[in-house]
């Protein structure tokens, strides 16, 4: 275990404290997103566009998401690609800036009908996420040797940018409108272009190095990542070109057809990455990551069927799939490569000094695996309780499932506080 973690840090490696500041941060937005809702369970219902809904997405998918993300490809990009991060410095007031603005998005979106300004908070995470992409883009210029999880790295990069900029005109759509067709179509563009062409995209690329890395898998080819990557692309270029028009359906169902194709044949190359394994145990970390993919391939199928009915016509639907992509997907694998990355980062930069010198903590001694078992069932149980809810608006199992939800996030917060203090 010790050999394959060590591709999570190397020379390359940027300072710790510049990473687990992101982390940090991801921690604290996990548990205040459960935390927001148990208090607003009575308003998770109906439509998705309404301030607390929104508010609270905010902080799923740039408090918690977004920011994990940044934080781990400050420790990957550099190992994965051989190359020294472009800039500390840029890192750190990129931190403050986003944090910042998430802060402020969501507190705008609380308060809908304030006289604060949507624009502000949205030029400050625009600013933040221009910052990124630029000390990304400039390591990886420096790359020698290039792989999959580059392309795949590079591609998030542009829909990021992307999305920060859909994000921007809807934030002074509410402001001051302008946008020629339906806020809410656009709306949809951003959002599919945030939880594809963003979220999906890194979780894609990143799985095809940590994952054969933690499972020990060899002897695979990779031909179906590449298709799958250029589809992607494909079918994202073509949703955000034809959004912009209405009475695009055929086209709509064309491109949405080329995403979901692509979706289908990472997912068939990853089970073939883990067919090749040699550990067949799968470790805490692992769990979670399974459940994850396995939770991807659902909200895969449910996006493709989106395409042929008015899926907003149906009471409850998208919010249905926003907590099977949010809590089941996204904060499942976060979750678990948090447990299996996490430990080893705090313990090689603690202790990869002191082996043989004096006696140092073992990776397995770092957390309460044991209560990460419990974690992990609960949020299992904890999001079919809060589907079925939202499904038949049962409120009061609402309230259960996301309470057990809450539980689950409080678990998980004290098992990463132990490994922090270790």
């Amino acid at each position: 275990m010790m050999d394959g973690l060590n591709s999570v840090a190397s020379a390359y490696s940027p300072p710790f404290r510049i990473v687990a500041k992101y982390f940090v941060a991801t921690i604290i937005s996990f548990v205040v997103l459960n935390l927001m809702l148990v208090l607003n369970y009575l308003d998770i219902s109906g439509h998705h566009f309404q301030p607390k809904i929104l508010s609270i997405t905010h902080i799923a998918t740039l408090g918690f998401i977004t920011m994990i993300i940044f934080g781990a490809m400050f420790q990957l990009v550099p190992v994965v690609l051989e190359v020294k991060l472009f800039s500390i410095i840029l890192a750190e007031i990129q931190f403050w800036i986003f944090s910042a603005g998430v802060v402020l998005l969501v507190y705008k979106f609380w308060n809908f009908g304030s006289g604060l300004s949507f624009t502000m908070p949205a030029i400050l995470l625009n600013i933040a996420m221009l910052i990124f992409s630029i000390n990304i883009i400039a390591s990886m210029v420096k790359v020698k040797s290039w792989n999959i999880t580059g392309t795949y790295l590079a591609s998030s990069i542009f829909w990021l940018l992307t999305t920060a900029v859909a994000g921007l005109l809807l934030s002074i759509n509410l402001d001051t409108p302008f946008i020629k067709i339906s806020h809410l179509q656009y709306l949809k563009l951003h959002v599919i272009t945030a939880f594809v062409g963003w979220v999906a995209m890194v979780v894609m690329g990143v799985s095809f190095k940590l994952i054969p890395m933690f499972i020990l898998s060899h002897d695979y080819k990779l031909n179906l990542a590449k298709w799958a990557v250029i589809l992607i692309n494909i079918g994202l270029l073509g949703v955000n070109w034809i959004m912009h028009y209405p009475d695009t359906e055929f086209y709509n169902t064309f491109f949405g057809s080329l995403i979901f194709i692509g979706m289908l044949l990472y997912l068939v190359q990853i089970t073939i990455v883990f067919k090749k394994r040699i550990r067949k145990k799968p470790d805490i970390g692992l769990k979670f990551t399974s459940v994850a993919l396995i939770i991807l391939s659902i909200t895969a199928v449910l996006n493709f069927s989106f395409l042929f009915f008015n899926y907003e016509n149906v009471i409850n639907l998208t919010l249905v799939y926003g907590i099977i992509f949010l809590i089941g997907f996204a904060s499942m694998l976060i979750i678990g490569q948090m447990y299996k990355i996490v430990p080893f980062l705090v313990w090689y930069h603690k202790y990869s000094s002191k082996v043989g010198i004096e006696k140092v903590p073992m990776l397995k001694d770092m957390f309460n695996e044991t209560l990460a078992e419990y974690q992990f069932y609960l949020m299992i149980a904890g999001l079919i309780i809060s589907v079925i809810a939202l499904s038949f608006q049962i409120q009061i199992l609402l309230l259960t499932g996301f309470s057990i939800l809450f539980i689950s996030s409080i678990i998980f917060a004290l098992n990463m506080i132990k490994i922090f203090r270790s």
